[in-house]
């Protein structure tokens, strides 16, 4: 164990800034460069490791009699965004924008170190202690993290792979932030019932429904700049580190945050035809849902987030939500001539005067074929019928339908072929099921089905039956 952990510790690297009243010397590797590298789940869970930072560092400083430094969410926050950076890269350098990031303290310092684990079986040594003991190793380290100046820091980590030097290696990133107490109070409380958090007010119902999350050391974070409004119908927003908060005097204050409002936002907040949001997002089997005054919003990781709404939406409810065949949208609800659709995992709904209705599979692929709804068939017209003779199933479409059995494999069947071999008694006739696509004649439409073919020219159809399905049939 002790050779294993001295393996592990040899390549770490270290680096430091440490400036009293601004500037930047940089004693540091090269640049991040361009790489293939996946961030992971770490064996140590990252609240972990910066806990055991906060502690080591803590520890380290009683032994010179020197205060202990707390948790600030604002180094907190622009150290966990720097090791994000260092993590997609193959070196270190610190972070050049740290005089405009942390002008908030008059005197800061920061401290970046990586982990190259090497190979898979060393990656549960990975930890915080390991950076506090590496750093306690070097004169200008230790030197920062014992520095009696410094009330406050911030930790950020991550734990990536990538392929570097020809072989894939396993890196932790730490990178630790401190500051001089700041210039302006992380919280204070307002004459006019408000309260300003970093400097920046929040205040109403806006206010309320930050404190229920946390205030600052919720998942929202530090406000990151003042109320905007009023917005469309009254409303006001305001944004903050981990998300937004939107208040309108119809659906009150909820929270936005993560890809369910990057989505909102990509389609105009609310402005859009989602409106504002009605309640807060809720977990669901595999993802996370939030509704809207227009519609719901859905993400999951293999789809990410898209909105539904109105007779889509109801569609795909009575489908049994993202629990049913569906499965979780693709896409958000997108407006077409004459009806509107959005994709599924299991298929597609589409809505239009002739309803809302699922397509899939087979039946979707030929569809497709066909040319979507601008094609011949049109828009759906039923949902998917199955129970038919040898196995076979159908759904109808504006223009036509489409029939699938084991036998005869999945086709369109245009309006005026489908009348004439209807009057024939459909797949259950002496035409049984169609076996080919139909396909352009001089003057008409031509259709191959098991027992014959199937000509319309000039709206007249004539049906030519194979001689052995004639004789079947006389006797």
């Amino acid at each position: 164990m002790k050779n294993l952990r001295a393996r592990l510790v040899a390549p770490l690297l270290a680096a430091l800034v440490a400036v009293p009243c601004g500037g930047v010397a940089e004693v540091v590797t090269a640049l991040p460069a361009a790489a293939a590298a996946q961030v992971l789940t770490p064996v140590v869970p990252v609240a972990t490791q910066q806990q055991q930072i906060l502690d080591g560092l803590n520890r380290e400083r009683a032994k010179i009699g020197a205060p202990a430094v707390s948790l600030d969410p604002t180094l907190g926050a622009v150290a966990q965004d720097w090791a994000a950076v260092l993590g997609q890269g193959d070196g270190m350098k610190h972070n050049p924008n740290l005089a405009t990031l942390l002008s908030d303290f008059p005197r800061w310092g920061e401290i970046v170190a990586t982990a190259d684990m090497g190979n898979p079986d060393t990656r549960g040594l990975e930890n915080g202690d390991l950076a506090v003991d590496t750093w306690m190793k070097s004169d200008p380290h230790r030197a920062v993290l014992q520095d009696r100046t410094y009330s406050s820091v911030g930790i950020g980590m991550v734990y990536t792979t990538l392929q570097s030097g020809g072989r894939t290696v396993w890196r932790s990133y730490w990178v630790a932030n401190f500051g001089s107490p700041r210039r302006t109070p992380l919280v204070t409380a307002n004459p006019d019932g408000s309260r300003s958090y970093a400097g920046v007010p929040v205040k109403g119902a806006i206010l309320q429904s930050y404190t229920a999350t946390g205030a600052n050391t919720g998942f929202l974070g530090l406000p990151v700049a003042r109320e905007i409004g009023p917005l469309r119908g009254g409303g006001y927003a305001q944004a903050f580190a981990g998300g937004s908060v939107y208040w309108s005097p119809a659906t009150g204050a909820q929270v936005v945050r993560g890809a369910l409002r990057e989505r909102w936002g990509s389609m105009g907040y609310e402005n859009s035809w989602l409106g504002y949001p009605t309640g807060a997002e809720f977990a669901v089997r595999g993802g996370f849902a939030q509704r809207f005054q227009g519609g719901v919003a859905y993400w999951s990781p293999a789809t990410g987030a898209h909105a539904l709404g109105g007779a889509l939406l109801d569609a795909y409810g009575a489908a049994g939500w993202e629990n049913g065949f569906l499965g979780f949208p693709t896409s958000t609800a997108t407006g077409l001539p004459g009806g509107s659709y959005a994709r599924f995992q299991g298929g597609s709904l589409y809505s239009s005067g002739a309803g809302t209705h699922a397509v899939t599979g087979a039946v979707r692929d030929a569809w497709a074929a066909q040319g979507w709804e601008t094609g011949t068939l049109g828009f759906p017209a039923s949902g998917a019928f199955a129970g038919l003779p040898a196995g076979g199933s159908g759904q109808r479409f504006t223009g036509g339908s489409i029939y699938s059995s084991p036998a005869s494999g999945t086709h369109a069947v245009p309006l005026a072929v489908r009348d004439a071999w209807g009057a024939r008694g459909w797949e259950g006739g002496v035409l049984g099921y169609p076996v080919s696509g139909p396909r352009a004649v001089p003057g008409g439409v031509q259709q191959d089905f098991q027992g014959g073919t199937v000509t319309v020219r000039s709206g007249t159809a004539a049906v030519t039956l194979h001689a052995l399905v004639r004789g079947t049939r006389a006797r």
